[in-house]
This record gives C-alpha cells, sequence and structure tokens, in this order.
C-alpha cells in the first residue's frame, strides 16, 4: 500500500511544483507592489506544499519527484499568452480554481493517509491561496483594448 501512496503523493507534488514554476514565470509580468506582495505569499503557500509532499513521499520510503511535467498552467505562459498583468493574474486565477477543483475531486479518489494530507493540507491551503489571488483579481481592471 506504501507504494501507491508514493505514486499518489508524487502526482500531487507534480501541480504544486508547477504552480511553484508558474507563480515564478507570473512574477516577471508583475509590477504593482501590493500584486508582487500577493504573489509571493501564494507562491510560497505552494513552495511549502511542495515541501510536505516531498516529506510524505520520504516518509513512506519513496524518492520524490522533482519536476511537474509536461502539463499544467506553467504552459501557458510558456506560450506567451498572458500579455499583461492583469492577464497574468486572471490566469493564476483560473490555474488555482482548476486546483481547487482537482483537491476537492481527491476527496473520492484517494484513501488512508493520502486523504488525511489532502483534507488537512492540501485542501485549506488551496482554498487561501484561490481567495488571494481571486480578490487580487478582482481589485485590478483589465486593459482597455484600443
Amino acid at each position: 500500500m506504501a507504494s501507491e501512496y508514493i505514486e499518489e503523493f508524487n502526482a500531487l507534488l507534480h501541480g504544486e511544483i508547477s504552480a511553484v514554476e508558474t507563480y515564478n514565470v507570473a512574477m516577471k509580468h508583475a509590477t504593482g507592489v501590493e500584486i508582487v506582495r500577493t504573489l509571493e505569499t501564494a507562491k510560497q503557500s505552494h513552495v511549502d506544499r511542495v515541501a510536505k509532499l516531498r516529506s510524505h513521499v520520504i516518509e513512506q520510503g519513496g524518492k520524490p519527484d522533482e519536476t511537474a511535467g509536461l502539463w499544467g498552467p506553467f504552459e501557458k505562459f510558456v506560450q506567451g499568452t498572458a500579455h499583461n498583468e492583469h492577464d497574468t493574474i486572471a490566469m493564476l486565477e483560473e490555474a488555482e480554481a482548476e486546483r481547487l477543483v482537482n483537491y476537492e475531486s481527491q476527496r473520492t479518489i484517494v484513501q488512508g493517509e493520502v486523504l488525511s494530507v489532502v483534507l488537512n493540507e492540501l485542501l485549506p491551503a488551496q482554498h487561501e491561496s484561490h481567495l488571494m489571488i481571486s480578490s487580487l483579481l478582482k481589485q485590478i481592471s483589465p486593459i482597455p483594448k484600443a
């Protein structure tokens, strides 16, 4: 059973590594002090989750994965679809919402220690980071199209 938990923890780890990478790219597009501060706080939440998930993999006797893989919100940034600060924050909000839905769906998929980690660590932190970015998006207005 432990090896199953290792795979599940590593799958969750991929998503959190992707989130950190996404924030690293997004922060290059941020200019406002409050926006940068909010992005740093949200990113740190994901960095903390990466550390926790790596720890859980090691506790199970596994080797934590080091990369996010090829998919996820990070790919959108690499393709250059965020052209301004508002678009960047909007894409982060979408990614945070998708991650929240993913963690909510894990309630019926995972079990044992993985379920406990999802319910007690990942899901509450994800609610907070989604709320942070969602609130930020509501505070900034899009650039009017000419």
